[in-house]
């Protein structure tokens, strides 16, 4: 504390000095030219008496005086945009680097897989969009063509064997169903006869029935005959019953189960064939406008998508924006971070410049880009000259009104680091 008072006196009591010496230069010229208004003569017509030494007149330039710092040109707090373990730290406090190297990463091993899947969707999103814009090739069109064919022919075929089911009863077809039962009835007659008899019913209810049998007749010939005769009267009645149902069948027409069936290949085969021409037709018309359209849309997404991704991935890398020097870093290797947290500080030490801290809005206003300057310092002894490059439109914040005046020295001090007290003298105008 005490030496911070003992330099700020210090410059205090110079800049007091410096002032207290430019209003006495300024006061003798002032007598000077009073004195010789005084004697009646002008300065240019006056003689200079013999043996007296001329002395030559030293010319006034006005001075602006302000307190400095000394200050990199460039400096930036660097950090990562995005969070995450920190797996590589490549630099350490007071390394030179150069603008664009890698200074830290984190951990990408995600926002790789998630790279990758998004590669692959573009990929497919673009297959896609090709197949849809390719022009139709005449082999597609033929092949098209042949599975339209074998479509009708299916549908031909179905269609078909359902007519079939009408078209197979016949008249005579009825007519020799009729025959059939006719004979069946008959033979249903005759076994029946010859069971009657076996079991006497035919003698017993008919005395002449034996008068008209062959002589060697004979119902008692059998022990069985009751039991054969009832069997082939059950056969034949059977048969019957057969007859009839075929006979019914036909003149009912085709079985309603087989032709639902028939008629739901019919319907299937026609489906497949109306698909088939769509394909077809579609290919001959060539790619829609509108399908088109929607896949390029899908291609852009992709693409996107993909770029925000690559984006991502960049965020994990710290790169050194300008040439310069790690002045500070802030953080371990492993250590998680994140977005925003800062990582290091990154200077050009090569280009130090002095910035003012205590110019007032007076001494400002006389002050203009381009006015030559004399830097000196505490810690060097250094006289340095330099040019006002840039004065600040506005107040710096902090106590009293003051602007910042940027001052680029013709050759920096071997010595000088950042940080170190300058003083500023300003030639200015009256």
């Amino acid at each position: 504390m005490a030496k911070n008072l003992l330099v700020t006196a210090r410059r205090e009591g110079v800049k007091r000095a410096m002032r207290h010496q430019k209003w006495m230069i300024l006061g003798l010229i002032i007598m000077l030219a009073l004195l010789a208004v005084g004697c009646g003569q002008a300065p240019a017509e006056q003689t200079q008496p013999a043996g007296t030494e001329v002395v030559p007149t030293v010319p006034f330039t006005p001075i602006v005086s302000a307190t400095g710092e000394v200050l990199p040109a460039r400096e930036s707090t660097l950090s990562f945009q995005t969070g995450g373990q920190v797996v590589e730290l490549l630099v350490e406090e007071g390394d030179v680097v150069a603008g664009g190297d890698v200074l830290a990463r984190l951990d990408t091993a995600t926002l790789e897989a998630n790279l990758h899947q998004a590669e692959a969707a573009l990929a497919l999103a673009e297959a896609d969009l090709a197949q849809a814009s390719a022009s139709t090739r005449e082999q597609e069109i033929a092949q098209a063509e042949h599975e339209l064919a074998a479509a009708q022919a299916d549908t031909a075929q179905a269609a078909r064997r359902r007519d079939e089911l009408y078209a197979s009863i016949t008249d005579a077809d009825i007519l020799a169903a009729q025959r059939d039962l006719l004979g069946a009835i008959n033979s249903q007659w005759g076994a029946q006869i010859r069971r009657d008899v076996a079991t006497g019913w035919a003698t017993n209810h008919n005395p002449d029935f034996l008068d008209d049998q062959p002589e060697d007749y004979n119902p008692e010939a059998s022990p069985n005959a009751r039991r054969d005769t009832q069997t082939e009267y059950e056969i034949a009645t059977q048969q019957v019953a057969a007859a009839q149902a075929h006979l019914d069948d036909l003149l009912d027409g085709p079985n309603p189960d087989e032709v639902r069936v028939n008629d739901a290949r019919v319907w299937a085969a026609s489906a497949s064939a109306q698909a088939a021409q769509s394909r077809l037709d579609l290919l001959r018309a060539g790619p829609l406008e509108e399908t088109v359209a929607v896949y390029a849309a899908q291609v852009e997404e992709a693409q996107a998508q993909l770029d925000a991704e690559r984006a991502a991935l960049a965020k994990a890398t710290l790169l050194a924006p300008f040439s310069g020097t790690v002045s500070e870093v802030q953080i371990q290797q492993g250590q998680y971070v994140d977005p925003g947290t800062e990582v290091l500080l990154l200077a050009d030490l090569e280009s130090l410049r002095v910035e003012t801290t205590d110019l007032n809005e007076i001494d400002v206003a006389r002050i203009q880009e381009g006015n030559s300057a004399t830097v000196t310092f505490d810690a060097l002894p250094d006289e340095v000259p330099g040019t006002v490059t840039r004065i600040a439109p506005m107040a710096a914040e902090g106590s009293g009104v003051n602007y910042t005046v940027i001052v680029e020295m013709d050759e920096v001090p071997a010595a000088a680091r950042w940080g170190m007290t300058a003083f500023v003298d300003i030639e200015v105008s009256e």
